[in-house]
């Protein structure tokens, strides 16, 4: 057979095949539908208007949808950055506030040893003085005096003269 015959017969089998249906449908009480009733096909230029609605709308809303998600994205990465920049701000004023915590704790414990030193330069030129001003008194002729003669003739009249005259030591 050729492939002209085996054409030919698939196309008469297809005609017969729908022969024998619609005869099946008369004879259970169908009635064949006419082709006025059924759904007429769509008009060439009808389809590629329709299509071409559908590929815009599409499109359109796909790009739509690719902005609003690019919108969401940005919204999330600078919330991202601010929630990052309040962090950093937050640390920086922490570190502040302890660099002056500490600034003001180490010049508060230098002006306390400098008040230290410059107490104890004090006692110690207060110290001096008072021993400078008792050598005076012993060195003085006065004190002196009462000195010997207290040595000599030890009285309770020498004793209070010598206290007055070198300072009150008993020596």
């Amino acid at each position: 057979m050729e492939k002209r015959e085996v054409d030919e017969q698939l196309k008469n089998l297809s005609f017969d095949m729908d022969e024998e249906i619609d005869d099946r449908n008369e004879r259970r009480g169908r009635r064949a539908t006419s082709y006025r009733h059924a759904h007429q096909p769509m008009d060439t230029s009808h389809a590629i208007i329709l299509a071409a609605i559908i590929i815009v709308g599409g499109l359109w809303g796909g790009k739509l949808f690719y902005d609003y998600l690019q919108e969401q994205r940005m919204k999330a990465a600078l919330n991202e950055a601010a929630l990052y920049m309040q962090q950093s701000l937050k640390q920086a004023e922490q570190d502040s506030r302890r660099a002056q915590a500490e600034m003001r704790q180490r010049a508060a414990a230098e002006a306390q040893a400098r008040e230290q030193r410059r107490t104890q330069e004090l006692a110690q030129q207060k110290a001096e003085r008072a021993r400078i001003e008792q050598e005076k008194r012993f060195e003085s002729a006065q004190c002196q005096f009462w000195w010997q003669q207290n040595q000599e003739n030890p009285t309770e009249r020498t004793v209070q003269k010598k206290a007055e005259a070198c300072g009150g030591q008993n020596n």
